[in-house]
């Protein structure tokens, strides 16, 4: 469940959300785990940047996935100025199921579970850029200081992983892709990536309606 609900008025959010279906989904700059962020490996949780290829990751769908690649990019940096834009969001203990606090990248899809929307398989499912977390209370963009790396782990396929004892967060296997390594089937997905304004309008209803509140 959602930490917390608010209300808002639906006919606007829902003229928000069918208005918002063309804006662009960010899929470069602003994507991946930044450093810090605990998975769940076969020893536990572990700091997402101490895996190596091989190494096998608890998955929403598939259990326990071999990585076959990490890739390692830089968040921000101290010597860079960072538009706001590209600003990491800080999720408190408790948004998303997540037992800890952790930051996530304004582009990195966060798995929403919601019945007003559906993935590949007709499950209640949806992706949602983490900047469309700020329409949550307690999300907030926070201006990073020193330097820190973005992680971005590779499957053989799509894959959800749990992050900071709860959240999910999207690995896109084209990440692959900057290392040589072409998706499985084509690149075929069974998850659907919002767009910041149609993830925000539909989180903003969700909080609007509790019985239709609800996060993986």
């Amino acid at each position: 469940m959602f930490g917390a609900k608010r209300g808002s008025g639906r006919r606007d959010m829902v003229a928000r959300r069918r208005q918002s279906l063309d804006d662009p989904v960010m899929t470069g700059a602003g994507c991946g785990l930044i450093e810090g962020t605990l998975v769940a490996g076969r020893a536990g949780w572990v700091p997402v940047e101490t895996l190596a290829p091989g190494d096998e990751v608890l998955t929403f769908d598939n259990g326990f996935q071999p990585l076959t690649a990490l890739i390692r990019d830089d968040a921000w940096c101290e010597d860079m100025l960072l538009p706001r834009v590209l600003w990491p969001l800080v999720v408190p203990a408790g948004t998303l199921d997540n037992r800890e606090p952790f930051w996530v990248l304004p582009h990195q899809g966060v798995l929403i579970e919601c019945e007003d929307v559906t993935d590949a398989h007709g499950d209640p499912y949806a992706v949602a850029p983490g900047a469309a977390l700020e329409a949550l209370p307690g999300v907030v963009r926070q201006q990073p200081g020193g330097s820190a790396a973005a992680l971005l782990p590779v499957f053989a396929g799509d894959e959800m992983v749990f992050v900071n004892h709860g959240a999910l967060l999207f690995c896109p296997s084209h990440w692959g892709l900057r290392e040589g390594i072409l998706p499985r089937n084509g690149g075929a997905t069974s998850y659907r990536m919002l767009t910041v304004g149609a993830a925000s309008a539909l989180i903003e209803e969700m909080l609007a309606d509790p019985d239709d509140s609800a996060v993986a």
